[in-house]
Parts: structure tokens; C-alpha cells; sequence
């Protein structure tokens, strides 16, 4: 192993929890990036994919949630994706205010290609851990992960009852 390695293996060691994860996101998110650059999407837009061939119909506060972002992010994002041809939005039949999103045939002919360039990123990361190593990560990270994002629910429902407050103040 080289000296430059070592180094940056020296650095990391001395880095906490928070930075690494951090630090792995940023390399995770480029090759991503990278791969989903070749037929023209964002990161974001490859995850609203994804949810889509899952639960086609979804609506934009639920891919915004599922995607830990703001809806204003979430809209812009989508209008993109529209305009480029990905997805179709319509209102719902039985509650007009509800914006539901939907998958192309443009979006439904490339699935099978972006599912295989996750499957290539997912080889790639795993290539570089024994299974026992993949398992105890996955398991950290999902720990991690619903810790997290229960405290970012919790944090947005004070925020709209905040704000549902400020309104019913303002109305008096």
C-alpha cells in the first residue's frame, strides 16, 4: 500500500461516525451520479424512479417524505422530470388538492437498465466487505437510519403544528 493511502486510512481513523457516513454518502452519491448522468437523470430523480416502479401513483408529499426533502424540492424535481418525460402528474379523482405521480413508458423502458446500474453499484460497494461485514453494516446503517428519520418526522410534525399555530393566531 502506498504512503498517500495510508495517510487518508490515518485521517479516517481519527474521523467520527457522522463525518465517515458523510464522506461515504459524497463517494456513494457521485457514482450514482455518474451512472445516472448517462441516460440523462439526477441522483434524486433515479430514487423517485424507483419508488414509482414500486408504488406507481404515489403523491408528491409522499415521494418528498420518502425522500427526506422538502415538497417545494420535491415539485421542482418533478416538474424536471415531467418536462423531460419521465413521469406524468395528475390530480387525484377524489381529492383534487392531491398531485399523483405516475411513470412514462419512457421511465417503464429504461427500468430494467437502472435497476442493473444499481445492481452494478450495489456489487462494486459489496465487493470491498465479506458477507458477515455486509450484513453488520446494513444492519448499523438501517439502525441509524430509523433513529434518524424518526427524529426528522418528529421535527417536521412540530414544525407544522408550529406553523398551523401561527396561522390560527393570525386569523384572530
Amino acid at each position: 500500500m502506498d504512503k498517500n493511502m495510508t495517510d487518508i486510512e490515518d485521517k479516517h481513523k481519527e474521523a467520527t461516525l457522522g463525518q465517515l457516513l458523510a464522506h461515504v454518502s459524497r463517494l456513494v452519491g457521485r457514482r450514482r451520479r455518474q451512472k445516472l448522468a448517462g441516460i440523462g437523470l439526477h441522483h434524486a430523480q433515479g430514487m423517485i424512479l424507483s419508488l414509482l416502479r414500486h408504488e406507481d401513483g404515489l403523491s408528491q408529499l409522499e415521494l418528498a417524505r420518502a425522500l427526506h426533502i422538502r415538497p417545494p424540492t420535491a415539485t421542482n424535481t418533478l416538474q424536471r422530470m415531467e418536462r423531460d418525460g419521465w413521469i406524468e402528474r395528475h390530480r387525484d379523482s377524489r381529492d383534487q388538492r392531491i398531485v399523483r405521480v405516475y411513470l412514462t413508458e419512457k421511465a417503464r423502458s429504461f427500468h430494467e437498465e437502472i435497476r442493473e446500474m444499481f445492481r452494478e453499484l450495489d456489487r462494486e460497494l459489496s465487493s470491498a466487505l465479506s458477507a458477515e461485514e455486509r450484513e453488520t453494516l446494513k444492519s448499523s446503517l438501517l439502525k441509524v437510519h430509523h433513529y434518524l428519520a424518526a427524529e426528522a418526522d418528529a421535527e417536521e410534525h412540530c414544525c407544522r403544528l408550529a406553523a398551523s399555530e401561527k396561522k390560527t393566531e393570525a386569523e384572530k
